[in-house]
């Protein structure tokens, strides 16, 4: 079970009283942080727990947004080059969704914070821009934050978590022109070699 963190104002939208926080889930990224943006169309931008991997979808309709996250989260793990099997197992494992406020939990400010940043940059890419939200989520995996005290981007973080499941996998995926790999994973010390 994982817990989606509504703002406020995506919980009015929805018109969803939250849940009390389920227990830690058996999926690898943790719970996510959800917030909604008053865009044309509304927009939902999410953020995960453990990784700070961003994502965004439409927010309409409001009954079906559990199940189409879901689905965005499997097209955005296999846009970072998650292997097929392991996005559907993380996917899996997230189920079923508890819909909870984004507070009180710990790492809330720094969450709050980063989906501040994603916020405004997808406001930026959408509205002034007109990117799609194929592009925008593109963009939000190369978003250098930090984690742990660490500056990285989410999706060396989340392909590695999901990668540690099976040391010493190669994981690929294409970034503009150029293959990112991940070869000789440690999963123990999270450190890994660029190729």
């Amino acid at each position: 079970m994982t817990a989606l963190r509504c703002t406020q104002k995506l919980l009015a939208a929805m018109k969803v009283a939250p849940g009390a926080p389920p227990a830690p889930g058996a999926n690898r990224l943790g719970d996510w942080s959800l917030n909604l943006l008053h865009t044309r169309p509304k927009l939902v931008v999410a953020i995960s727990e453990h990784d700070r991997l961003g994502l965004v979808l439409e927010a309409a309709p409001y009954t079906t947004l559990p199940q189409r996250f879901i689905e965005s989260v499997l097209a955005q793990l296999l846009a970072i080059g998650v292997p097929t099997d392991l996005a559907r197992r993380e996917c899996e494992a997230m189920q079923p969704l508890s819909i909870t406020s984004t507070t009180p939990y710990p790492n809330r400010l720094s969450l709050q914070a980063n989906l501040k940043d994603y916020a405004w940059l997808t406001e930026l890419m959408w509205s002034e821009r007109g990117q799609s939200l194929t592009a925008i989520n593109a963009r939000l995996a190369v978003n250098l934050v930090s984690i742990n005290g660490k500056l990285e981007y989410p999706w060396k973080f989340a392909l590695n978590r999901l990668a540690a499941q099976y040391p010493a996998a190669m994981v690929t995926a294409t970034s503009k022109d150029a293959a990112r790999k991940l070869v000789d994973f440690d999963p123990a010390t999270l450190i890994h070699k660029d190729t």
